[in-house]
């Protein structure tokens, strides 16, 4: 694990940890509700979980991968570590649909309850979107953050924090 001076790469470290946070828990929501399992409408757990799985998506996520690509990537693309910012490119592209379906699959749920057709659709997303994003999270953690350490001055940090504080 690395130790972040920047405070660009502080942040997007800690809501990494938040991020898998979340996902924790929805991965302990779906060991404890099966397939077959149909969490009830009642359920302050599963009400909570999708309010914040909402928050992630709509909030987060979107903003998270918007700066990067905005902000960060065409940092790295001038210092000639392009393949670095392709591939998460790309996989940005994979997880924000993901995330977006799961989003209002739980919009739907928070409203309607979940049925054992919406719950099976919520639960393969749900499964699909912490495999990827925890896989996407390792990328950034081992090769981004630690890049962006190295190349970031002092004041571009000042300037890239605020950018993303206003992103927010």
């Amino acid at each position: 694990m690395f130790s972040f001076d920047r405070q660009i790469t502080r942040t997007l470290h800690d809501e990494h940890l938040a991020t898998i946070a979340v996902l924790e828990r929805l991965e302990g929501v779906f060991q404890k509700h099966g397939p077959k399992k149909t969490p009830g409408h009642d359920n302050p757990e599963i009400t909570s979980l999708l309010g914040d799985i909402i928050n992630l998506v709509e909030c987060d996520v979107k903003n998270h991968f918007a700066f990067e690509e905005e902000k960060l990537f065409p940092l790295l693309d001038a210092m000639g570590d392009s393949p670095i910012s392709m591939i998460l490119t790309g996989e940005h592209g994979v997880i924000l649909p993901l995330g977006n379906l799961l989003s209002e699959l739980a919009k739907a749920a928070r409203s309607d309850g979940f049925v054992a057709a919406s719950w099976v659709q919520f639960r393969l997303s749900g499964v699909e979107l912490i495999e990827r994003m925890i896989s996407h999270i390792q990328k950034e953690e081992m090769a981004l953050l630690p890049m962006l350490e190295d190349i970031v001055e002092e004041d571009e940090d000042a300037a890239l924090m605020m950018t993303y504080s206003e992103m927010r």
